[in-house]
């Protein structure tokens, strides 16, 4: 089966999702079949197992991700399965990785990002069913692989996965420049070298340990810290025919990326808990002194202080608002109501509404929109979301006496927006970073300024929802440009 023709059967209880993977892929030639559960999954591969591969959501009635990935991988060890899924924890990516999963796709995702790990998958299988095919014709014994130099030799070789072999007298007989890479002293030992000269003592340890499994079914996983990335170690031995161990071999995974995932999540809890703590005693100590009577007689005071409160409010209304904007769009939550819209006539809402907010700082909010503006085809809501967001930051970090400047301009093709300021601006390691999740820049002119780094995250997926791109461009204490280009409605 080649890679253009290849089965590639796609899980999940959305139907959205399930019919956007199935239109990317056939319009890339594969055969797509899909399944709205674990359970249809599993009957309808027990009928035909010859899928390629498998795209497996995690949670889904009846039968949930793992359990099918577990007996797709009882059916056909071959399907290369992908977990897609909203929720990539690195506990759940361990789990489905040992279940038999080659990787995951977050959700939500672009055609390329779909797209290319599939094409990877589909090549690692290729090799695989290759490495088979040679094994079967041409190798009984391990060290006849590496003396050789065979073609299974060579197609481990290209695997990105780092390969590392023992045979049963503890000396290393085969690896691939992938374990060379992330096991440098390879590079320096010569085929045959003892497991000794490992440096790594938690890998040598799991290799000792596959030795002795005897003729059981054995695998050891684990996560081991080399320099600056994490792997997951996957250990097993070698039986010859008789059962009898010949060896043991080691796959490392990098999961560095997950790892960073992980990290970065539990930053931004610890970051969120911060940022609610500071507005909620504001709110409580105000209430506090309101309730005890210390102003009942000072109304203008009293006054003063419940807008102080409700301030506050807001700010953790936002930061709610923009957590939650978040989670739907990651696990395909959110709508999208697209219909034809003057984008003159929201620019020029937003920029009104955010004008008292530039008058109290005493910045000039110009609005540069012509009189007739193009027409888009997107949803009004997040529209206004995405300009108020910028307005209200280009707001937001232009000192006092500042200027703002909102336009259009159009190419035929592209409505482009530019919301231009002459505030503190960013330095080329901010400027790459600012629309990462949960990013914010850490300087003494940002410190008194609050938010949770989300709002240009949701701007820029927004703005990529509607089929469009947002760029910046920016100097520090120059200003900030932000630029963001949408399809004219033709």
């Amino acid at each position: 089966m080649s890679e253009e023709t290849a089965g590639i059967l796609v899980v999940d209880d959305e139907f959205g999702m399930r019919e956007g993977c199935r239109r990317i892929l056939v319009e890339e030639g594969f055969h797509v079949e899909t399944a709205p559960d674990g359970q249809a999954a599993l009957e309808l591969f027990e009928k035909n197992s010859d899928f390629a591969v498998a795209l497996v959501d995690l949670k889904m009635p009846r039968m949930g991700g793992l359990e099918l990935i577990q007996h797709l991988r009882q059916l056909n060890e071959d399907t290369v399965i992908f977990v897609i899924t909203a929720y990539a924890a690195i506990d759940t990516a361990v789990e489905a990785t040992r279940r038999g999963a080659y990787g995951y796709i977050p959700k939500p995702f672009t055609p390329d990002e779909l797209l290319l790990p599939i094409r990877n998958g589909l090549e690692r299988r290729t090799l695989t069913l290759e490495a088979k095919r040679l094994r079967a014709e041409r190798e009984s014994r391990l060290l006849e692989v590496a003396a050789e130099r065979s073609k299974c030799n060579t197609i481990i070789s290209c695997m990105t996965d780092g390969v590392l072999v023992i045979n049963r007298d503890r000396q290393i007989v085969l690896h691939n420049a992938a374990a060379a890479r992330i096991l440098p002293e390879l590079a320096e030992l010569s085929l045959l070298s003892p497991v000794t000269a490992l440096a790594c003592a938690d890998l040598r340890d799991l290799l000792e340990e596959a030795l002795s499994a005897g003729t059981e079914v054995f695998i050891a996983s684990k996560e081991i810290a080399l320099e600056q990335s994490t792997y997951m170690a996957n250990i097993s031995p070698v039986h010859e025919p008789n059962g009898e161990v010949a060896g043991a071999v080691a796959v490392l995974r990098d999961i560095t990326a997950m790892k960073k995932l992980e990290t970065a999540k539990s930053m931004f809890v610890s970051m969120v808990a911060h940022e609610v703590k500071s507005p909620l005693a504001a709110i409580e100590g105000n209430l506090m002194a309101l309730l005890s009577g210390l102003v009942q007689d000072q109304p203008e005071r009293s006054r003063q202080m419940l807008e102080r409160a409700m301030v506050r409010a807001n700010a953790l209304r936002v930061m709610v608002s923009d957590l939650l904007n978040l989670t739907a769009m990651e696990t395909g939550n959110f709508t999208l109501r697209r219909s034809p819209l003057d984008l003159r006539e929201v620019l020029e809402a937003t920029a009104d509404a955010a004008q008292e907010k530039a008058a109290e700082k005493q910045i000039s909010l110009t609005k540069e929109i012509p009189a007739s503006g193009p027409r888009i085809l997107a949803d009004r809501d997040s529209m206004a979301m995405v300009f108020g967001n910028l307005i209200d930051n280009a707001i937001k970090y232009t000192p006092k006496g500042g200027h703002v400047t909102v336009a259009i301009e159009g190419d035929g093709m592209y409505a482009r927006v530019t919301v231009q300021d002459d505030g503190i601006g960013m330095t080329p390691h901010e400027k790459d970073c600012i629309f990462d999740e949960f990013y914010r820049a850490k300087n003494e002119q940002t410190v008194q300024i609050a938010g949770t780094g989300l709002g240009l995250t949701i701007v820029k997926r927004l703005v990529e929802m509607h089929d469009g791109k947002i760029t910046v461009q920016s100097q520090p204490k120059k200003g900030s440009t932000f630029i963001v280009s949408l399809p004219v409605l033709g």
